[in-house]
């Protein structure tokens, strides 16, 4: 999901129930322009979609239910795991999109990780424990954590040696090089953060040695920090780039700009390996054929004593690319596979109506928002805003992406599943006027249009209102919607329907762009913490990630505020109260929580990654044969 200066993990698009009802009106186009042309969309009454019906799960598709170990999980096998669409980055110190996310999940170990039952709540994984205050590991005020590494803990050939606190350092020093440029450096660790490593806090720094990274012993390393961090820098130690890279073996390849390290090269501490040269570490045109194939295979130097992940499976083989349609009846008809990325439409209603237990629906897969520019132009003005916000029809917006098994009208920006959803409020979000119908209410937008100064309460300003979104799949019905809310109110509209990478690179998060408004905003967790929603979406330093451009002085102030608190219940408060802010300033209108749906073969006993998008845990799925 691409998302506007997020991990691109890739959000499921468009469909799913009514059930049928749902896929005809998802195959209805919506006329696109290029990025620079302009096609003003026809203005009129808005259409009615009707009540969404909230179909039930039937039994075996809810993931909360799945066995994770044990007797009833079976050892052995190869598994076929399908994907349309193809990995963007191998190396754990680049990866960033969900697909990257559960390779690394079983060939790599970060210092922590989250077990796939649990969508919010730390697991140690390298580290031997989550450094607290109680056990000292964090002192000066939070500005210093002290982590143990696990012994035991060993690389895979061509490497063969146990891993140190060395080994983490190069990982976390060598994202920040132009070779390697990890796009959550700099967010979590570097200038951008509100809680920097010291001497990675330089716009300046682009990798080595950091001052604020020591390693005082074999198995221990230590974290400094500008500011008291609270947990943010502990749960962004679950990252990826955490896992350990010997800079014997990567410093020769990470000279090269991009690192071979990832696409040519490659060494694990997880149960499963690229299948490779095991002299030399070379899995190119081995165990790996960009776009086409990955073979994962056993790690000989796995401790199973020294990890949580039970590894069932002794080889995985990724057939990628292919049209997903054909892929879902392979998964759904045949054995001993899964897919890997989002089902087909037509996929996900063939599992739901006949093969209910092989199809999984993940809640608090993401979300999507329409973003307002609140610096300039009409909807720097917050009557404005809380007018376009209480009349667009956000159960509209859900049902545009498939009913309610895929989507739920969003009422806030903490999604479920996060700290601080239930305290914002849970489904029914902040009571405010603008808020409390999801079907948009046009009685309420007309107070706060007069509120703004227009006594008809109809727009009728002048300014031309620039709506910029994603052309494809249901963000493209969705721009339809947002400018039909426009429209009613009486603003003038021109919609450029551009490509997801224009969107994302170009259009919003760009303040030279000028956008009035970025229509369906897609938002996905870098881990389980708020932050990684909210600052990066609605921080005044994240400009670039934040496609409002919102740079307010107390959202500001309290977001700084909340990124220092370690205790959980209380920074679950404070960022809750940040979403109700957020709300109440109408910076954005929230537009739906996002569920993601996975299928697998009858005889797969599946395990779902419920932290990240629901995408399959393959170090806990096992076959299981009758």
């Amino acid at each position: 999901m691409a998302c506007v200066g997020a991990r691109r993990r890739r959000q499921f698009q468009g469909v799913r129930p009514a059930v049928a009802a749902t896929i005809a009106l998802l195959a209805i186009g919506l006329c696109a322009c290029g990025g620079k042309s302009h096609r003003p969309v026809a203005s009129g009454p808005r259409p009615v979609y009707g009540a969404i019906p909230r179909l039930p799960l039937k039994p075996g598709e809810n993931p909360a239910r799945q066995v994770l170990a044990g007797a009833a999980k079976k050892r052995g096998g190869t598994l076929t795991v399908y994907s349309s669409a193809a990995f963007h980055h191998l190396d754990p110190g680049s990866s960033y999109s969900s697909l990257d996310y559960g390779v690394d999940a079983v060939t790599q170990r970060p210092l922590f990780s989250y077990l796939p039952n649990n969508q919010a709540r730390l697991t140690p994984d390298l580290a031997t424990a989550i450094p607290t205050i109680a056990n000292h590991e964090i002192t000066d005020g939070g500005k210093t954590i002290t982590i143990h590494i696990r012994p035991g803990v060993y690389f895979s050939p061509p490497v063969n040696r146990e891993v140190t606190s060395a080994d983490v350092a190069y990982a976390i020093e060598r994202a920040a090089t132009p070779s390697v440029d990890n796009p959550y450096f700099s967010s979590y660790f570097g200038a951008a953060s509100l809680s920097p490593l010291l001497g990675a806090g330089s716009p300046g720094y682009r990798g080595g040695p950091i001052p604020g990274i020591q390693t005082p012993s074999r198995f221990t390393i230590v974290f400094h920090t500008s500011k008291p961090s609270g947990s943010s820098l502990i749960s962004a130690l679950s990252l990826p780039l955490s896992a350990p890279v010997p800079r014997s073996f990567a410093a020769a390849v990470d000279t090269r700009s991009p690192t071979a390290y990832g696409t040519r090269y490659l060494v694990a501490t997880g149960p499963y390996m690229i299948e490779s040269d095991l002299d030399t570490g070379l899995f190119a045109g081995i165990g790996y054929r960009p776009g086409k194939s990955l073979t994962l295979v056993r790690n000989p130097n796995w401790n199973p004593r020294a990890d949580f992940r039970p590894a069932y499976l002794d080889r995985i083989e990724f057939k990628l690319g292919g049209d997903a349609r054909t892929i879902g009846e392979q998964v759904l008809k045949g054995s001993d596979a899964v897919e890997f990325d989002p089902p087909a439409p037509s996929t996900v209603t063939l599992a739901y109506d006949r093969y209910p237990s092989q199809i999984t629906f993940t809640a608090g897969a993401g979300e999507h928002y329409v973003a307002f520019d609140t610096r300039r132009g009409p909807f720097a003005n917050l009557d404005l805003r809380r007018a376009v916000y209480a009349n667009l029809d956000r159960a509209a917006a859900a049902w545009l992406r498939g009913g309610s098994l895929v989507a739920t009208a969003a009422t806030h920006f903490i999604y479920p599943g996060l700290p601080g959803f239930e305290q914002s409020g849970g489904d029914v979000g902040p009571l405010t006027p603008w808020n409390q119908n999801v079907n948009g209410d046009l009685a309420v937008a007309e107070t706060y249009l007069k509120a703004a100064g227009y006594r008809s309460g109809r727009y009728t300003g002048g300014a031309t209102v620039q709506i910029v979104g994603d052309r494809t799949g249901a963000d493209g019905k969705i721009v339809q919607l947002v400018n039909s809310d426009l429209t009613q109110l009486g603003f003038d509209t021109r919609v450029d329907l551009v490509n997801p990478s224009v969107v994302s690179g170009v259009a919003c998060g760009t303040p030279a762009q000028a956008v009035d408004v970025c229509a369906s905003v897609g938002r996905i967790r870098d881990f389980g913490d708020p932050l990684t929603v909210l600052y990066r979406s609605f921080h005044g330093q994240a400009i670039g990630s934040n496609a409002g451009q919102v740079n307010s002085a107390q959202l500001t102030t309290a977001m700084t505020a909340a990124t220092q608190i370690a205790d959980s219940a209380a920074r679950a408060q404070a960022w809750a109260n940040i979403d109700k802010m957020l709300v109440y300033l109408a910076v954005a209108i929230p537009e739906d929580f996002d569920s993601q749906p996975n299928i697998e073969s009858r005889d797969v006993a599946g395990v779902n990654d419920q932290w990240n998008q629901g995408t399959w845990d393959l170090a806990f799925t096992s076959l299981d044969r009758p």
